[in-house]
């Protein structure tokens, strides 16, 4: 997965288009959002689409007709061994091509790309990963199970990385280790 920020001087043009995100099925990657500006105690900025925001791209790799332990490998390659200047020459033509009519100008509007390459540590769901046929307990399903004193706790056990996905598999590891020490005899 490559996860691209577009530092941007403004997003006039996505506010002319009444939007602050959006999803395509052909291009460049997939689908894009303005990011909520961060938030410091008192310090709440609000959106404004005359000043400086990043917008975030989602670009998986993927390879139909081929099994999904080659897909990984071949996107994985893919992934690497793209230049950045190739990256984004891509990102701004997708750019121009969602957004151009809208008045998206790249000299004027980008202030910098970020390339985020996640070449590791993304599940890649396979039939079986949610529902096994045979019956059995699903592997995601296994891994919840504590092992002795040890819980596993990870994002990917929902099929996808995502934040939240990772906070409620985080607290649930935890639940289950305090289950032991609160039944623990006092040593």
């Amino acid at each position: 997965m490559l996860v691209v920020n577009v530092a941007l001087t403004n997003w006039r043009f996505l506010h002319k288009l009444g939007l602050t995100a959006c999803r395509w099925f052909d291009g460049f990657g997939f689908s894009c959002n303005i990011r909520q500006p961060m938030q410091v105690g008192d310090y709440k900025p609000i959106l404004n689409p005359g000043q400086p925001v990043l917008l975030t791209f989602y670009v998986p790799f993927f390879y139909p007709g081929h099994p999904v332990q080659e897909q990984g490998s071949l996107g994985r390659n893919e992934l690497l061994s793209t230049s950045f200047r190739e990256y984004e020459r891509r990102i701004r033509e997708q750019m121009i091509q969602l957004f151009g009519n809208a008045g998206f100008d790249p000299k004027k509007d980008i202030a910098a790309i970020v390339l985020n390459r996640w070449g590791h540590a993304y599940v890649n769901p396979q039939p079986g990963f949610y529902f096994p046929p045979d019956g059995e307990p699903a592997p995601r399903d296994i891994i919840r199970k504590r092992f002795g004193r040890i819980a596993f706790g990870h994002s990917e056990l929902y099929g996808h990385q995502y934040w939240l996905g990772a906070i409620g598999e985080g607290r649930r590891a935890v639940e289950q280790v305090l289950e032991i020490i609160s039944t623990s005899p006092a040593s």
